[in-house]
């Protein structure tokens, strides 16, 4: 990188970026641990042997979560993805620097940074969304500085050397976090396919599939080795986990599908819109990244059957790519000389207010079941509903607007169309995109780090749970949809967690609630139908503790009495 950079504007800009970047994140540092998070960090916090090594993972993603618990303290693990993000901001800005230039670079920095999905990555305790691509933006800052040379190695070279031997290290640990990490090393291996012209010579082809059997052959050797350097990491758990995934029929594509628009929302006009005017010169800078997006949604939504997981989770490889090829695609148009009067962007921004007023009209919550009720809702413009976000790893639910979502897309899509059809209103347009897209994106952050639209569960968990923990009556708690399941296990009265969805037994359900008569907390996000077995269940107990936030509201029953349910309506 150019030092010089240091001591222009642009330096004050990307300052200006960071603190934007921790300004989103930081005050969700403390947020409940949701589902599979406190998972993690219950497995890194404890020093009972029969519980080292049940992430079911290659051991680097445990050994860093391990080591920061002992460092940091377990109510802080959320730090380990922020750190890991903010570290991907520099790489991010320093490969862009290298594709683009500075002003570019700024661009795609201040995408990455103010982008909701990549807010969420950034929080998530897990390995996806931050710990991951930071290997894989290593890996890419040193793949261009090899292409550069057109991949002429030679070990006299201490330049060229370097480079390769960052590059093969950042892919070996990548792979020792997730075995899902060969969707970036497929990414890498497409496109020097591409950049060497691979495939017009039998010879090299072959000479190439004997490098790729050569490479896999070795990752799996790592693996086996990797045993002896982390001795807690059970490579049969590993492959295990893995059988999972392997599934060709009766596959859960409406779930996929489902999971798979979440992510588009997270991802939000401001990242996806941009791709339409894609041009020659930019898709051959951000080539690996346009692989990378490919190989990733096969790997993911066809190769293997993700709809029992977090999709939404392993998803969000996608921020990065996206941020560059937007960023990059938004930075052409906009830096173009005409200049747009201030005058212009009223428009935008009138509209932009009353999109946002909007979610200040009376709302409804509904049960998420049935969703049969929210595809008619989508339909029939019964956009006055709130839509919960949660996941298997978060975030902590939060409450979005179904018509402010719709209006945004709307309004973001009639644009694009606009602009392909007037070029020269092609640079407006996309102020208008970025206007709304920056709406979008703060919505999304704002809700969820306070929840002061339509309330705030991180709030009703930690309340609940100090009522809890001052209450000596309560000795055991069932947790609905384990909102405020990893501050019950801390205090060790977890009994088990609550689910409604209809893909459970709903005899074996009722069967556990007949069973357990004791106290439930409910945070009642995403919303029981009032008319099921669950409602009718809980309405016969006694409710000790009850508060709202917004359309939100946490309880706790006290169901030592209760009556035997059935499931007759």
């Amino acid at each position: 990188m150019n030092l010089e950079f240091f001591r222009k504007k642009d330096f004050v800009w990307f300052i200006f970026i960071a603190i934007i970047f921790v300004a989103l994140r930081l005050p969700a540092v403390h947020n409940s641990y949701h589902q599979d998070e406190y998972k993690w960090a219950y497995i890194v916090n404890t020093n009972i042997s029969s519980e080292v090594g049940r992430i079911p993972h290659p051991p680097v993603g445990e050994f860093i979560y391990r080591s920061a618990n002992n460092i940091l303290g377990n109510d802080n693990l959320r730090l380990v993805p922020l750190v890991f993000s903010f570290v991907n901001l520099f790489l991010l800005f320093y490969l862009a620097m290298i594709l683009f230039g500075r002003k570019v670079a700024l661009w795609i920095t201040l995408f990455f940074s103010i982008s909701f999905y990549s807010v969420l990555a950034s929080l998530m305790v897990d390995t996806d969304g931050a710990i991951m691509p930071m290997f894989f933006l290593i890996m890419a800052i040193s793949y261009m500085k090899l292409r550069k040379t057109n991949f002429q190695f030679k070990i006299s070279n201490f330049q060229t050397t370097k480079w390769l031997i960052v590059f093969v290290l950042a892919g070996i640990l990548g792979f020792l976090i997730k075995v899902s990490f060969v969707v970036f090393i497929g990414a890498f291996v497409l496109d020097f396919v591409i950049e060497k012209k691979i495939l017009s010579d039998k010879k090299r082809v072959f000479r190439f599939l004997g490098w790729i059997t050569g490479i896999a052959v070795l990752l799996i050797l790592i693996l086996f080795v990797s045993r002896f350097i982390f001795p807690s990491f059970r490579l049969e758990s590993s492959l295990k986990y893995w059988e999972h995934f392997v599934s060709f029929s009766g596959r859960g594509w409406f779930q996929t599908t489902i999971q798979f628009i979440k992510a588009l929302l997270y991802s939000s006009p401001l990242l996806l819109a941009p791709l339409v005017f894609i041009d020659k010169e930019i898709f051959k800078k951000t080539r690996l990244f346009s692989l990378l997006i490919f190989v990733g949604l096969v790997f993911y939504l066809l190769l293997f059957d993700f709809s029992i997981g977090a999709l939404d989770r392993y998803l969000q490889f996608l921020v990065i790519p996206l941020a560059i090829i937007s960023g990059a695609i938004f930075s052409k148009i906009i830096d173009k000389e005409e200049k747009i009067k201030s005058g212009e962007w009223m428009p935008f921004i009138i509209i932009a207010v009353l999109i946002f007023i909007f979610q200040f009209l009376n709302h409804l919550a509904l049960p998420l079941y049935p969703k049969t009720e929210w595809i008619r809702r989508v339909f029939y413009l019964g956009w006055s509903t709130l839509f919960p976000f949660m996941g298997g790893s978060g975030p902590t639910p939060f409450y979005i607007s179904l018509g402010f979502i719709a209006l945004v897309w709307i309004v973001c899509l009639m644009f694009v169309i606009i602009a392909l059809k007037k070029i020269e209103l092609r640079k407006n347009i996309l102020i208008g995109v970025f206007i709304f897209g920056l709406l979008y994106n703060v919505v999304f952050a704002e809700e969820y780090l306070f929840g002061k639209i339509n309330g705030n569960t991180s709030s009703l968990i930690s309340n609940a749970v100090e009522f809890i923990e001052q209450n000596p009556d309560i000795k055991k708690v069932i947790v609905y949809n384990d909102n405020g399941g990893g501050e019950i296990v801390n205090l060790g009265k977890y009994r088990k967690r609550l689910y409604i969805d209809p893909k459970f037994d709903i005899n074996e359900k009722i069967e556990g609630l007949n069973k357990y008569k004791e106290h439930y907390l409910v945070v009642n996000i995403p919303k029981i139908d009032p008319e099921s077995v669950y409602a009718k269940y809980l309405n016969s107990c006694q409710s000790i503790y009850e508060e709202t936030s917004g359309k939100i509201s946490a309880n706790i029953y006290d169901c030592s009495n209760a009556p035997d349910i059935t499931n007759e309506r």
